[in-house]
């Protein structure tokens, strides 16, 4: 019951921050200049945008494939189980719904151990988290307007150093804290941890291929502010992007980040000198571009995967969770 509780409590949070930063977006704005940059939408670059943007999605699933040490899946086949989990993410109000899904394809489907599913999950957001927060810092340099982000930027490196440490504490732990032993599960993982840190041509290559998928995702948002006709520098639009992502999956919101994407756009946007309805043209359809892919995604394919519902979920994360122990 308790857990009950705060869960609702949480996705009250969030969807009253939603609603209330996407007024703050929307109010005063002049719909007439908003629905002109919707009219000027250029159709091919927006499809190229598309393009790129699942090109970037196939980069960060050979990414994952490159994590798996003993190749259990193959790059395709991660390729569309992340975006089934993204996508579920995009439309329910619990964050972790994601990574949730992603164990539970994986250990019920393609009878990968939960504990190695979870090292790599892991890796990958450690990389995400250092290659990110090295693109802003180096942008920190050379774009003037970035000064006024200087507490996020150096907040951002102090977290990519805490997230190494705690994988070199994983790895170290496997071997050095006796009472991991005692759990076979963490035990597992300690070492599936362990066994990644040792590979450092496969977390040199993955690393790599991080900083191309967000760079990526900066050219997606550089071709969309072209299809609307708004003149932002492709170093502009990824730190855009890269802030708004960072943003919205922090901040408690509703399914979607529907308002705090928003916001975040239009503020960081302003920050360079964007006009308020300009940005929200830009953000209505950056938001379209980087969320109905994945959603569409595991609306039809989820269902195929045995799991068509948050219950089932749950009940294939613990069979397997129980099996592994």
């Amino acid at each position: 019951m308790k857990r009950r509780a705060f869960t609702l409590g949480r996705v009250a949070i969030g969807i009253a921050a939603s609603a209330g930063l996407g007024w703050l977006v929307v109010r005063g704005l002049d719909w007439s200049l908003v629905i002109e940059s919707f009219r000027q939408l250029s159709l091919s670059l927006a499809a190229l945008a598309v393009a790129v943007f699942m090109g970037a999605s196939y980069l960060r699933a050979l990414r994952w494939r490159v994590l798996f040490v003993n190749g259990e899946v193959t790059a395709n086949r991660l390729f569309l189980i992340q975006n089934i989990g993204i996508g579920l993410n995009n439309v329910v109000p619990v964050r972790v719904a994601s990574e949730a899904a992603q164990l539970a394809i994986l250990s019920f489907r393609d009878r990968v151990s939960p504990s190695v599913s979870l090292a790599t999950l892991g890796m990958e957001r450690v990389l995400d988290v250092v290659a990110s927060s090295l693109i802003l810092a180096i942008a920190f340099f050379f774009v003037p307007e970035m000064e006024q982000f200087s507490l996020y930027v150096w907040g951002a490196l102090g977290f990519a150093a805490v997230c190494i440490a705690l994988v070199r504490l994983l790895a170290w732990g496997s071997a050095g804290m006796a009472w991991i032993g005692r759990v076979p599960f963490l035990a597992a993982f300690s070492m599936a941890v362990k066994d990644l840190e040792r590979e450092r041509a496969r977390l040199a290559a993955a690393m790599a291929m991080t900083v191309g998928y967000w760079l990526l995702v900066g050219i997606t948002a550089w071709l969309l502010a072209g299809a609307i006709d708004l003149s932002i520098t492709p170093t502009t639009a990824t730190m855009v992007i890269m802030g708004t992502i960072f943003f919205a999956t922090a901040v408690p919101g509703a399914p979607s980040a529907i308002g705090t994407f928003e916001f975040a756009v239009v503020y960081v946007l302003g920050v360079f000198g964007v006009g308020r309805e300009s940005a929200f043209g830009f953000a209505i359809i950056t938001h379209a571009v980087f969320f109905l892919p994945p959603t569409l995604m595991a609306a039809v394919f989820l269902p195929r995967e045995g799991i068509g519902s948050l219950g089932r979920l749950r009940d294939v994360m613990s069979a397997r969770v129980q099996e592994t122990a």
